[in-house]
């Protein structure tokens, strides 16, 4: 994602703080969307602005804060300017790094990719895992493995999650656990990709339910097309299945999906981009 400059290139800090940048990147997107017959024009907007630095002893760290918007034509009140949302502060020293803030669960790893410009919503049937919201945040990397522990200083009830991720050649991996008070969630992820083909299979029970499913998407050239199916072992039509194509236009990307989510028709056609 290219990073633009929002301040100035360097700042120059004293008490040995060697230089400190604020830069914002953002994302954006916009098209037609039918859920159930229902066609709505819409458009989304995320910039995420950062602040980040470096010690004369190699300490680094940051914060960041998101600014969201989005409209349908078809709702009303849907004309949402949410302000700024999930801020977050980080320090981090040799791949460990510390982060207090909207930081969500170390246990949401992995998952299903989903279809269209916006995600029409088919990996949800599947998604099922209960995370609570975490305000601290440890993470380690080392070679091609990421460990991370998260925990809610805040509640009462016993919320702590611990998630693993990593590759090993062709294949991926993604482990989650999350316990929330009465309930845990544990999740987990397989990827494969080898030249134009790559696979997910994912699995997650949360103490209720279990939900599976599994992504194939196939690039050639700019083109990618995926088709995914998800379902879970609850009450009634779980089903969602769909497929959709991107193509990359060089700086925006092309995208469309159809399908049908737990019996609902569902279809998407837009540009999104980032910068």
């Amino acid at each position: 994602m290219k990073k633009v400059l929002f301040a100035s290139t360097a700042l120059v800090m004293t008490a040995g703080v060697a230089a400190a940048d604020v830069t914002i990147s953002g994302s954006a997107n916009m098209g037609v969307k039918s859920i159930g017959g229902v066609t709505s024009v819409t458009n989304e907007i995320d910039f995420d602005v950062k602040g980040s630095g470096s010690t004369d002893s190699g300490i680094s760290f940051g914060a960041s804060v998101d600014l969201d918007a989005s409209q349908s034509n078809t709702v009303a009140g849907a004309d949402v300017g949410t302000g700024a949302n999930d801020p977050e502060v980080f320090i981090s020293y040799e791949g460990l790094t510390l982060t207090v803030g909207a930081v969500g669960s170390a246990g949401a790893q992995g998952g299903l990719k989903d279809v269209g410009f916006d995600e029409i919503g088919i990996d949800n049937s599947a998604e099922i895992g209960a995370f609570a919201a975490r305000n601290v945040h440890v993470a380690y990397s080392f070679g091609d493995v990421n460990v991370a522990m998260s925990m809610d200083s805040t509640s009462g009830t016993n919320t702590w999650a611990l998630g693993v991720n990593g590759s090993i050649d062709a294949f991926s991996y993604a482990l989650g656990y999350a316990e929330n008070g009465a309930n845990d969630t544990t999740t987990a992820t397989i990827g494969y990709s080898a030249g134009a083909v790559s696979a997910n299979l994912f699995y997650v029970n949360n103490g209720t339910n279990t939900g599976q499913g599994i992504d194939i998407s196939y690039t050639s050239g700019d083109l990618t097309v995926t088709a995914v199916y998800a379902d879970n072992n609850g009450a009634g039509d779980q089903d969602a299945f769909g497929i959709g194509f991107a193509y990359d236009l060089g700086g925006a990307t092309l995208a469309g999906g159809f399908g049908d989510a737990k019996g609902v028709s569902v279809a998407d056609l837009g540009v999104s981009f980032s910068f």
